[in-house]
């Protein structure tokens, strides 16, 4: 068996080299041959992943944070390589997400004994251009303060005063449009959007506790009527997978998706700014083959299944969902926290 290592020696925890070296061991241990390249910054891990493709390497391992992860797949979408992962970040969600072990050791183990499975990938369209996601996509405010909030842990403090400058001036109602396959369409006001694919995101926020790689779909959240510090008090009870039973938020399921806001709000895709603008969202079932263990993934939510929760088809006009109304009328109930 061989590999192609791909690690971000300045993620998270992989800012000593002992620990790239000890991955390289347990994994030769196991009888696999290691080549090992380094990419930093991030941009790098794609075109590594891509010509990791070309070259036929059957298996790419990727060693690092969810950034860097989520570069080597933007690599490898739709080849028929297959992922495996040693988190090295700080939060690790896909790990999590996916059942795979933070322990060096036991990551490298599992890449040389577990089984492969088909994991759904996201394509975002926007502003003419696609790019490719695992994770999520945020519209509105997170994007929007993201870029400041995640300079702040690296020290630099300024960003902190400008994360906070883009939270007070923020826009307080915009309106969002979208269309969910079936012709469901739904205009509301909301600062936020969320569309993930997996459990967790961010700082280990359980956010969609539901959420299936494998269903062909996106859980889509949507928070109407919520202050900003009711956003913040919602993030800081979902951190490091705690629980919010807020009725407020609205939830649906879709596997293609259209959204528009007004005023136009930053689209934020797998911690990669995209800017502003109407986009397109649809899911490619099964086009990202990963190393799991084999009681991780639970095909729960079949797409049939998760189908039944869409609103009603609605193709003649939009239906305008007011907030506190749970979008009962003319849309049946959405899932809600």
């Amino acid at each position: 068996m061989r590999v192609k290592l791909i690690a971000n020696p300045g993620s998270g925890k992989m800012g000593r080299q002992i620990l790239l070296e000890q991955a390289v061991q347990y994994l030769q241990n196991e009888g696999i041959n290691v080549d090992v390249a380094l990419a930093r910054p991030k941009k790098m891990a794609v075109q590594i992943a891509q010509q990791a493709v070309k070259d036929k390497y059957k298996y790419i391992v990727a060693m690092g944070g969810d950034d860097t992860i989520e570069a080597i797949i933007r690599g490898m979408v739709g080849s028929k390589t297959r992922l495996g992962i040693i988190p090295a970040g700080t939060e690790n969600n896909l790990a999590l997400s996916l059942g795979i072990p933070e322990n060096v050791q036991q990551a490298c183990s599992l890449i040389a004994n577990g089984s492969s499975t088909k994991l759904d990938i996201g394509q975002i369209k926007i502003n003419n251009k696609k790019f490719y996601f695992f994770e999520l996509v945020t519209v509105g405010l997170v994007a929007a303060v993201y870029p400041h909030v995640k300079e702040i842990p690296k020290g630099n403090l300024a960003s902190l005063k400008d994360a906070a400058v883009t939270l007070i001036k923020h826009h307080p109602k915009p309106t969002v449009f979208m269309e969910l396959e079936g012709d469901s369409k739904i205009r509301i006001e909301t600062m936020l959007v969320i569309l993930t694919n997996i459990p967790y995101i961010g700082m280990k926020f359980l956010v969609a506790p539901d959420a299936s790689m494998q269903d062909g779909l996106l859980d889509v959240m949507v928070f109407p009527e919520f202050a900003k510090t009711e956003l913040f008090d919602y993030f800081g009870k979902v951190m490091n997978g705690g629980q919010s039973e807020d009725g407020k938020i609205q939830r649906y399921r879709a596997g293609k998706i259209k959204l528009k806001t007004s005023p136009e709000l930053e689209v934020m895709a797998d911690g990669v700014m995209l800017g502003k603008g109407s986009l397109k969202i649809k899911m490619l079932p099964g086009a990202l083959k990963v190393i799991v263990p084999k009681v991780t993934i639970k095909k729960e939510n079949s797409r049939k299944e998760a189908n039944l929760e869409l609103p009603t088809p609605v193709s003649q006009s939009v239906v305008d969902v007011q907030p506190g109304d749970n979008g009962k009328q003319p849309l049946p109930e959405p899932k809600t926290s």
